[in-house]
């Protein structure tokens, strides 16, 4: 091979190596912003369950819980501790559809989640909650709620 052959392999060899650096940088970036996105939206579930946590005494949910579950109309005030409690459960859900759709939660947790909310779906009262709720939610999340609620 003569020097200018020589030469030409390793232009081509280097163009080769800036393009898969480039390839290579550009799937750093978009992972890592996947990431921050995804501790964003995990942030912003987390406080606003601690900020319903917070507010709730438990043996009051859980009275308000076993009246509805039992059938018994609920008055204005159990039906917004009622709410206040589903609240922070569906945020912690959707956050999981968020985080399985980014790829950062598995199948298999992911399909636990799903079958603890369609549990929780069957109440008359939680169904009655989703309907003036479900416009909070993120419209693909909101799908799979109301996919639930069909069968």
């Amino acid at each position: 091979m003569d020097n200018q052959t020589t030469t030409d392999w390793l232009q081509i060899l280097g163009f080769a190596g800036l393009i898969a650096s480039l390839v290579f940088v550009g799937l750093e970036l978009r992972q890592s912003r996947e990431i921050a996105i995804a501790d964003v939206y995990q942030q912003r579930a987390a406080m606003l369950i601690d900020v319903h946590s917070i507010t709730l005494s438990s043996e009051l949910l859980y009275d308000v819980y076993n009246k509805a579950s039992s059938g018994e109309p609920l008055n204005s005030g159990d039906q917004i501790l009622m709410a206040t409690g589903l609240t922070p459960i569906f945020t912690y859900w959707e956050n999981n559809h968020f985080q399985y759709e980014m790829g950062l939660l598995s199948e298999e947790q992911w399909v636990s989640s799903r079958n603890a909310m369609e549990a929780v779906l069957q109440r008359p009262d939680v169904k009655l909650w989703w309907q003036s709720e479900r416009s909070e939610m993120r419209k693909t999340f909101a799908d799979i709620v109301d996919e639930l609620l069909a069968k």
